[in-house]
């Protein structure tokens, strides 16, 4: 029975388990009908696993014992504590309602290399007789090996702590290698829309100018053609200052700060539809025009339906795509569906990129839920909830 009993605790186990075994195989090895551990951190008792009790009686005991009596004699001893007649012995403190009768006690502390773990009891031996010396040599042996049992758990126990401080910092240096991608993605794009929309206008208008400038030399200026230059010149400078305003509104929308998310979403379908074509629908009935959600929200909702359309305009190949803003137990759900040409979503978020990655982690930063589904030929749909804060 020793043998098994410690075979059993040499495998792999949580703490839990180990302690429920090692009460278990004291009283099989003891041929005890109640058995129990107690662990103490600090003179204090923080653990109490045991074993013969049934629930109903262990309810009607109420709370587990102190660690005071004589199973705070077992706590400071060093060697075993047997008795033949617990309740007879005057550092005895008597039992609560409800627990029932013991009379023979034998109690082991589980030490190793000097550190206490804890301590191990067994009560009643089945045949009412006292434990012997020989239970007493059979328990303290399981005590030795519940302690190397007891240490292997909390050394395993501290090997998956550091793996998973591991995995967090890896998924740290992860994240922020993702988040310098999507800076460095959005500052090339920021730079190539001012090269090849601001830049271009205003190199146009540097070269209309120099014309206008030359025009003025000329003795036999012509007023008319002078003018037409002009005009030119007015119409590139107030496309450039459009394209400027488009740059600054994709960056940082301001009627979704001064006005919020109803109008800022209202105008990005408006401004998207009338650029690209796209019919797009959006339904927000669920939030009132004045109705605000807290800034972080509004941003996140914002912008994940910016990327989705954005996704939609560059890669669904559709006619139309819908937004819909809907409530339901204190969450707001925002649906973006398209008519589009869909995907093997399987296949294509295994790698997604970088505009799907950013959106899963905006959901994540308001502690929401991103979903996207889609079938080939049947359209795509990203759906993202999040508390209303």
């Amino acid at each position: 029975m020793l043998l098994r009993a410690a075979l059993d605790l040499g495998g792999p186990h949580d703490r839990d388990t180990v302690l429920h075994r090692i009460v278990e195989g004291a009283a099989s090895v003891a041929d005890a009908r109640y058995a129990a551990l107690g662990v103490y951190e600090a003179g204090q008792l923080t653990t109490f696993v045991h074993h013969g009790i049934d629930s109903a009686t262990v309810e009607a005991i109420g709370s587990y014992p102190q660690g005071r009596g004589l199973l705070g004699e077992v706590i400071i001893a060093e060697c075993p504590v047997r008795l033949e007649d617990l309740g007879a012995d005057p550092r005895s403190v008597g039992f609560p309602p409800g627990h029932p009768p013991m009379r023979t006690l034998l109690g082991v502390p589980i030490m190793r290399a000097g550190r206490r773990y804890g301590n191990l009891y067994v009560t009643e031996k089945a045949d009412g007789a006292v434990f012997d010396e020989s239970d007493e040599a059979l328990v303290v042996a399981l005590a030795a090996f519940a302690a190397g049992a007891i240490e292997t758990t909390e050394l395993m126990a501290l090997e998956l702590s550091r793996a998973a401080a591991q995995e967090q910092a890896r998924a740290r240096r992860e994240l922020l290698r993702q988040v310098i991608a999507a800076q460095e993605a959005e500052r090339a794009r920021v730079s190539r829309d001012l090269h090849d929309d601001v830049g271009q206008a205003l190199t146009s208008v540097l070269l209309g100018l120099r014309l206008v400038e030359d025009s003025f030399a000329d003795p036999g200026l012509d007023a008319d053609d002078a003018r037409r230059r002009v005009a030119d010149l007015r119409e590139l400078v107030a496309d450039g200052l459009r394209r400027a305003r488009q740059l600054a509104f994709d960056l940082r929308p301001t009627v979704l700060d001064d006005i919020g998310l109803v109008p800022a979403l209202q105008r990005l379908g408006e401004d998207l539809a009338a650029r690209t074509g796209l019919t797009i629908e959006v339904d927000t009935d669920v939030l009132g025009a004045d109705e605000r959600l807290a800034p972080e929200i509004e941003t996140v909702i914002y912008r994940v339906v910016q990327e989705a359309l954005t996704n939609v305009i560059r890669h669904a190949s559709a006619a139309s795509a819908s937004v819909t803003l809907s409530g339901r137990d204190g969450l707001v759900r925002v649906l973006i569906e398209d008519d589009g040409i869909g995907f093997d979503v399987a296949h294509r978020l295994a790698r997604p990129h970088i505009g799907v990655t950013g959106m899963y982690e905006r959901a994540e930063l308001v502690d929401g839920t991103l979903s996207i589904s889609s079938t080939p030929a049947e359209g795509t749909l990203v759906l993202l909830e999040v508390a209303r804060g």
